[in-house]
């Protein structure tokens, strides 16, 4: 008998796959070094950069985690041979916990609500200052000017510039719409100008002698009303709750699947599907926050209810990708060979289209929404990735990219069942994954500015934190069968014919 078949059989990985984490943990400590070296020039850069990596790494890890519930909430049967591959990379969630350090010890850097307030909200936690948080003044105010208060105060004038229609004279003590129409601005605030016409910049706002920072009043108001979220350490504390769901969700998952393997209980599937629900709810929540903690507060004065959503859609079909990519290599190499067939990869590519499909319209939604409000704290998030350089060439990637190009490129049922034209598209779909984080996360370091410039950092940081992942995954694939041959579906899903 050849050795693939054997290994077809059993289920096994064997042979060069085998130490196949040997050359994922190769290329983390390469990465790891070069990011080690960049902290050294850059050190609010490499925070960033790790950043990116992380949240790119663990919603690929949070959509493994949502795959498994789902197939546990649903008792499918024909995801049995595929499921096992998520469970091991739903698992590698325990090695992203170390990984996590740095962004802790670099929150100052990255997130501006550390530095800026009084008390625990202004210690400072990084050795750079923060530029002021920058406000997109809604469209009727070109409209309905403020108009001058009696009293003696002097005028704050915003100086013209090429976003602007020259200077306007704002008096302190006049009432003008607040920030998205809730409010009066702080007295001594500048006075909002078109919202068309691009964020009110530092340089160009001036109070006159005497007066406070108008940018200062404003910011000082909204992280007021944002003190009690945004502490150091409730933060921490959030933290540390988000890890511990996800690692007792993971081992859970993982060890009722491995369990089986020994044991052959069909009561430990039982008790898997009854774990199912409450975990998802907390998966759900726990990931909808961490995404306002780590990603939405990198610019604190913007919000959406719906970013949680978006940054689920992004780990789904991100999953999915990686699902297809991994299973079709251990196939043709022989691992999965017999186990994962044409009839569980077009279930899978309508699952990642599908779910394709949910990502742009959460992206839309949320984009619609926000244009149609035209509330100056939330359309700051879409100026500083289309106004400038070169933010609005990556937006139009990511929608030609993540959307148009794979849409119309898996829509047919026939490009589904060719296994190469599938892992062409779910290529595609990794790829846009890693450029769409990198769109949440990167503008924020030059945050409302020009001159961002993509770095060698941003890849040494990604192959670091992803190859430590990799190998974490690949060297638990050695311990344990590639299928899950205890559960009392295999033969079901061994045999499955799709409809």
């Amino acid at each position: 008998m050849s050795a693939a078949k054997k290994t077809a059989r059993t289920w096994e990985l064997t042979g060069q796959w085998a130490s196949a984490w040997k050359i994922f943990a190769a290329l983390g400590v390469i990465g790891l070094g070069g990011a080690a070296v960049g902290y050294t020039q850059d050190a609010r850069r490499f925070a960033f950069s790790w950043l990116f990596a992380f949240i790119t790494c663990l919603t690929i890890a949070l959509g493994m985690m949502f795959f498994v519930l789902v197939q546990r909430l649903t008792s499918a049967g024909w995801s049995v041979t595929v499921r096992r591959t998520a469970e091991f990379f739903t698992h590698g969630i325990i090695v992203l916990i170390p990984l996590f350090i740095p962004v802790v010890l670099f929150m100052g850097q990255l997130f501006p609500w550390m530095s800026h307030g009084t008390g625990e909200h202004g210690a400072q936690g990084g050795n750079e200052p923060h530029g002021s948080i920058e406000f997109v003044a809604p469209a009727y105010a070109q409209d309905q000017p403020a108009q001058p208060a009696p009293g003696p105060h002097p005028p704050i004038r915003i100086n013209p510039s090429p976003n602007t229609h020259g200077d306007r004279p704002v008096h302190p003590g006049a009432p003008r719409p607040g920030l998205g129409g809730h409010g009066n601005v702080p007295e001594g605030a500048a006075a909002p100008g078109a919202m068309g016409h691009g964020p009110i910049r530092g340089p160009n706002v001036h109070a006159a002698p005497g007066m406070p920072d108008p940018h200062e009043l404003i910011e000082q108001e909204i992280m007021r009303k944002k003190s009690g979220y945004l502490s150091k350490n409730f933060f921490l504390g959030r933290m540390a709750l988000y890890f511990l769901i996800w690692v007792v969700l993971a081992v859970r998952l993982f060890g009722y699947s491995t369990a089986q393997d020994v044991s052959k209980d069909p009561n430990l599937t039982v008790r898997a599907q009854r774990f199912a629900p409450g975990a998802t709810l907390l998966f759900a929540l726990s990931l909808t926050f961490a995404a306002f903690d780590w990603i939405m507060s990198l610019e604190p004065s913007w919000f959406s209810t719906i970013f949680g959503v978006v940054i689920f859609a992004c780990a789904t079909v991100s999953s999915y990708a990686v699902l297809i990519l991994t299973t079709m290599a251990l196939k043709n190499a022989g691992p999965l060979e017999g186990a994962v067939t044409v009839e569980h990869y077009h279930d899978l590519g309508k699952l990642m289209w599908g779910f394709l499909i949910f990502w742009a319209y959460v992206s839309f939604s949320q984009f619609m929404l926000i244009w149609y409000a035209a509330l100056p704290e939330e359309t700051t998030f879409f100026h500083n990735r289309w106004d400038y350089h070169p933010w609005r060439n990556v937006s139009t990637i990511i929608i030609v990219g993540h959307f148009v190009i794979p849409f119309f490129w898996m829509i047919s049922r026939n490009f589904k069942r060719n296994l190469n034209r599938l892992q062409i598209g779910a290529l595609i779909i990794l790829v846009m994954h890693v450029i769409d984080i990198y769109w949440f996360v990167m503008p924020n370091f030059h945050l409302g500015k020009e001159g961002f410039h993509f770095h060698w950092m941003d890849v040494a940081c990604l192959f670091g934190i992803g190859g430590v992942y990799g190998a974490y995954v690949f060297w638990r694939m050695t311990q344990y069968p590639l299928v899950p041959v205890g559960d009392p579906r295999l033969e079901r899903s061994l045999h499955f014919q799709n409809a």
